[in-house]
């Protein structure tokens, strides 16, 4: 995404009301909003069991991280956020983080729900890491199919990160040319939307 030119004219979402469908509006969210918390539940669970999995595994030499810091637990943090993507789609990214307390690495799961998409095709959240020196294939941080009504659940897996690190993601196939996203720091559950016209890690001015 960095090397490609945005589309100044290209649509962004906006929080505003929608010509003749107000009336549908509560509706549509609410429905938007139940898918993204049974995303979110699912995310934090397989995060959850991913992570003890890792923690409790026999390391070289026979101790176990569980043995030794079994009074420390992991602090899970999440975020959902509106997917920046394009009319006509609508969105919700979750961000869930799992960390020690102190800890320089963390394991991160990246979801999404997503509405008005083309039916019958599958879309991916791609993104990678801002802090790589050497530039490395984008990432595909989670994907889905739609129906035939253009929603979809995107799904991804647990990936492990620098806490401190930057991320970003966009989703693809957009509707707009080189679309925005998110930017963050995933592994701390957090991020925020990107500007248009900019590279997702180009620094803030």
């Amino acid at each position: 995404m960095d090397g490609h030119s945005r589309n100044p004219n290209a649509d962004v979402i906006a929080a505003g009301r929608e010509p003749q469908a107000d009336h549908a509006r509560p509706a549509r969210l609410a429905r938007l909003l139940a898918i993204a918390e049974a995303a979110a539940l699912v995310a934090v669970t397989a995060l959850a069991l991913h992570y003890r999995a890792e923690a409790t595994r026999p390391r070289p030499g026979g101790v176990s991280p569980a043995g030794q810091s079994a009074s420390a637990l992991p602090e899970m943090t999440s975020v959902m956020l509106r997917l920046p993507a394009g009319r006509p789609i609508a969105g919700t990214v979750l961000i869930t983080a799992t960390a020690q307390p102190g800890g320089a690495r963390a394991q991160f799961m990246v979801s999404a729900v997503i509405t008005g998409g083309q039916p019958d095709t599958v879309y991916d959240l791609v993104g990678n890491d801002c802090s790589t020196v050497a530039p490395l294939p984008d990432h595909v941080w989670a994907t889905g199919l739609t129906d035939t009504a253009g929603r979809a659940q995107l799904t991804g897996y647990a990936w492990t990160g620098a806490v401190a690190d930057e991320y970003w993601l966009a989703l693809s196939p957009s509707p707009v040319y080189a679309s925005p996203g998110l930017r963050g720091r995933f592994a701390q559950g957090s991020a925020a939307p990107f500007p248009e016209g900019r590279a997702p890690c180009a620094p803030s001015p």
